[in-house]
């Protein structure tokens, strides 16, 4: 309890002294508590900077969200997917978000290979490219394996560093704040706000367990093996007339 405390602490923070709540406003204000709450928080010695008026709302809300880490970017990967929320230029400032963020080192890449795979793996791999895509939770990167002898060319994904740590314990703090904010202004309820947040924790979780990804890739391969067999081709065409 006291560490999620903390940790909600630091988030309240990281938005109050953002642009977040100052655009999010203009859609719909918050509860005065929430507003004050995040005045308090947001209270420096150190001057703030200015805002970048080169850019529109949209943009400086992304960057925010970008700014804040994976937790946050979930949510603008939400958001991006509810033009009815948020605007259509809104959601398409935050579509960024979902594939185009700055990839970590390959060094550290190497390292999480090496520690999370063993050395034997690790030695496996040779030529392990510079990321050729990356996202919020993971980034991508060309490889060629020695597989006894035979040397393939595959893709490797690998998780961001301490991402479900960092993840686990910031969607704890959001659920703790979730619940305060039921807890004190009950017209919240109806909103389900635990239950969104509790929804969201599942289905990143999910996200970050790469083994139902190589489940799905081993399926796709089977179907594409099947479907370079004539009788299987015959017999799909036959259901589809049937249809």
């Amino acid at each position: 309890m006291i560490k999620r405390t903390i940790t909600l602490f630091k988030l309240g923070r990281k938005i109050a002294k953002s642009d977040i709540l100052n655009i999010t406003s203009k859609f719909k204000k918050p509860p005065l508590v929430v507003s004050i709450l995040f005045q308090l928080l947001s209270f420096s010695f150190q001057k703030k900077e200015p805002n970048k008026f080169n850019k529109d709302e949209g943009e400086r809300l992304s960057d925010s969200l970008q700014s804040m880490g994976t937790t946050f970017i979930k949510l603008g990967q939400f958001l991006a997917t509810r033009p009815d929320i948020i605007g259509k230029e809104f959601s398409s400032k935050l579509e960024k978000l979902q594939d185009r963020l700055p990839p970590f080192s390959i060094n550290q890449a190497k390292e999480i290979i090496r520690k999370d795979l063993g050395n034997d793996t690790y030695n496996s791999i040779i030529d392990l490219s510079e990321p050729i895509a990356a996202a919020s939770v993971a980034q991508v990167h060309k490889a060629k394996i020695n597989d006894n002898g035979t040397i393939k060319d595959v893709a490797i994904k690998i998780l961001r560093p301490e991402i479900k740590k960092i993840f686990n314990e910031e969607i704890d703090a959001i659920m703790l704040f979730a619940f305060i904010i039921e807890s004190f202004i009950k017209k919240t309820k109806r909103l389900k706000l635990v239950e969104v947040v509790f929804l969201l924790k599942e289905i990143t979780n999910l996200e970050m367990d790469l083994r139902f990804e190589v489940q799905q890739q081993l399926s796709m391969q089977k179907i594409q093996k099947m479907m370079k067999d004539l009788k299987f081709l015959k017999y799909i065409g036959i259901l589809q007339v049937k249809m």
